[in-house]
């Protein structure tokens, strides 16, 4: 995928191409422009927008542009929260929030000065956040990492959405703490409305709210994926489950059933006979 800003980066700028290469997209190509020119070469060149005013990628309140990746691409690791906030203070005015806040921001401010361009520049500093990420892994060390299985479909858009919300529902229902995430080979831009008001008939809510592409977070911390037909290589040889299941454009009720069905069974295995 291409990922744009604006250049000359420091804190976020910077994090966030982090962020993207480590744990969202195995294949990123990063475009750093004027500002001015970051929304019209991100529609020409097909590309995501991040840390600019108004964008779904940008800062929010006091939260910043970190966060939002965070939020959007559903990265759970306990380790990632802690750096957060690291970022946070160092890219807000809030440079109090931690400790390490300043020194982040002084030493992103020295090599944002002696980098010759941006990439220059995360190349310097990708290092620096590597460290800081096993920093914050050891400072929460204590906190478990999530258990989840991985719901796929090629758009993201239905089947994938309706697995993990049962899978949700069914797991709390056996006292199970495992997660739900959906994700899409080829993301849809919106979730299919067939899906959305199946899901809401049922009592349910969909999650994610917009489609989202399986990230490279999502095939390291599943303990489980099922795929609805789709190409997906876990990276720690998770077992795949394949699923096949009716469309959800042909009728939501023979879907959800049949999905409902192998959803249960598969609680049912992981809860071990609880």
């Amino acid at each position: 995928m291409k990922w744009i800003t604006r250049e000359r980066a420091r804190v976020d700028r910077i994090a966030c191409p982090w962020l993207i290469t480590r744990f969202i997209d195995p294949k990123p190509e990063f475009l750093f422009v004027s500002a001015k020119e970051v929304l019209a070469t991100a529609k020409g060149d097909n590309a995501i927008p991040y840390d600019i005013p108004n964008v779904e990628l940008g800062h929010r309140g006091p939260l910043c542009s970190f966060d939002a990746f965070i939020d959007r691409y559903e990265l759970a690791d306990p380790a990632l929260a802690g750096l957060a906030k690291i970022v946070r203070g160092a890219d807000t005015d809030d440079r109090g929030l931690t400790p390490e806040s300043p020194g982040l921001y002084a030493a992103a401010t020295g090599f944002q000065a002696i980098s010759r361009d941006d990439f220059d520049n995360m190349a310097r500093q990708f290092p620096m956040y590597d460290a800081l990420y096993e920093y914050s892994r050891i400072q929460t060390s204590s906190a478990a990492q999530p258990s989840r299985v991985l719901f796929v479909c090629l758009h993201g858009a239905a089947k994938s959405v309706i697995g993990a919300a049962h899978f949700r529902r069914l797991a709390q229902a056996r006292g199970l703490s495992i997660d739900a995430v959906a994700a899409g080979t080829e993301p849809d831009p919106q979730l299919a409305p067939g899906a959305v008001k199946g899901l809401a008939g049922d009592g349910l809510q969909p999650t994610p709210a917009r489609p989202r592409p399986v990230t490279l977070y999502d095939l390291d911390s599943a303990t489980r994926v099922v795929s609805f037909g789709c190409d997906v290589a876990p990276r720690r040889g998770q077992r795949i489950d394949l699923w096949e299941v009716p469309a959800v454009s042909e009728g939501y009720e023979a879907a959800r059933d049949r999905i409902v069905a192998n959803v249960e069974r598969l609680v049912a295995e992981l809860a071990g006979g609880r």
